[in-house]
């Protein structure tokens, strides 16, 4: 097994610059709490974390600031790092996409294929979604949004234990998301992240006292994104530069993601044996004779996803298993609920 440097961080986050409760300090102290690598925060509309000079080292966290962009009609949220300046505020989503993609910026398609129980949902958390997927600039989405997966599942009757127990309720992504992420990446390569979506925005239960839904720290123990990275980053190395190696991996698809609520995923590997070499995560092989090989930190479900579909199940700490051609990723679970969702190996014979 290649030795790979393991990098471990929370994406899309909010501030008081536009809808979160909490300011940069505040939120970088939490994030380092948490014992995160990296912190992707992205403010609605506007670039003021990055203007005011917060991009950078904090003691072991490096912080990216990007954005999230929304169109007249506030739909299709769109996460735009590596960006020196905002885009006009007038353009449609079709012409951001293009901006960011122009610009060699990372975009990231956020809380794609929202949804709501219009029954018993919450009143005043409409679903923010995309009516499409289906752009050639969409090459990287949230797979497990933690605040959109919270709205999904709290209706009136469960919001209290929702807001108390703020991590009881996650399962898994949803199978929409999951079933059209499989079928696109059969076409296309798109890569999945996690993100957390932390506001930290404060409610009043029962009309006595204030409480956050998903306090920074909390979130930040949630849904996390693995990064593997060849070299390990140093501290020594320039900020943009950094960046660019964080945006690059994201990209490529060298990641998996957990859910940190069903235990620590450090340390856990996925890659093919093909002859004489190693294939990772977010890349392409091709052999008639592939072994899948992953290493687990803890004894759990193991399934393996070909091409969409569920293509071998056991409880393992391991796994070795001989495979043909197709699109393959695991997907982990831990007390019936999942832990760690990969992204996809390509093996082609020829």
């Amino acid at each position: 097994m290649i030795k790979l440097n393991e990098y471990i961080g929370c994406i899309h986050g909010h501030s008081v610059y536009s809808d979160g409760s909490g300011t940069y300090p505040k939120i970088i102290s939490a994030a380092i709490e948490a014992e995160l690598d990296y912190l992707m925060m992205s403010d609605h509309m506007t670039l003021q974390g990055k203007d005011e000079g917060f991009v950078g080292w904090h003691q072991n966290l490096f912080l990216s600031i990007g954005y999230e962009i929304n169109d007249p009609e506030d739909q299709h949220h769109y996460l735009a790092f590596g960006l020196d300046k905002t885009l006009p505020e007038t353009y449609s989503h079709k012409e951001y996409l293009k901006a960011v993609k122009d610009k060699n910026a990372l975009g990231i398609a956020a809380h794609p294929l929202e949804e709501r129980d219009s029954k018993n949902s919450l009143p005043g958390f409409p679903p923010i979604t995309w009516r499409s997927l289906d752009y050639p600039e969409i090459e990287v989405i949230e797979i497990w949004n933690m605040m959109s997966h919270w709205l999904e599942s709290t209706t009136l009757k469960n919001r209290y234990w929702n807001v108390v127990h703020p991590r009881s309720f996650s399962t898994s992504p949803s199978k929409k998301i999951m079933q059209w992420w499989d079928k696109a990446n059969i076409e296309k390569k798109v890569t999945g992240v996690g993100s957390v979506d932390v506001h930290a925005k404060k409610i009043k239960i029962l009309g006595f006292f204030s409480k956050a839904i998903f306090d920074y720290k909390i979130m930040f123990k949630s849904i996390r994104t693995h990064l593997l990275i060849d070299k390990p980053i140093l501290k020594s190395t320039s900020v943009s530069d950094t960046e660019q190696i964080i945006f690059n991996t994201i990209f490529q698809g060298k990641s998996f993601i957990s859910n940190y609520r069903r235990g620590d995923a450090r340390g856990f590997r996925f890659w093919a044996e093909m002859e004489d070499k190693e294939i990772q995560m977010g890349e392409m092989g091709f052999s008639r004779r592939a072994i899948l090989r992953a290493i687990i930190p803890e004894k759990s479900i193991c399934k393996v996803i070909r091409n969409g579909k569920v293509f071998y199940l056991q409880e393992t700490k391991e796994l070795n298993l001989k495979v043909h051609e197709g699109l393959y990723r695991l997907e982990i679970e831990r007390d019936e609920r999942g832990w760690i969702f990969t992204n996809h190996i390509r093996i082609k014979e020829s």
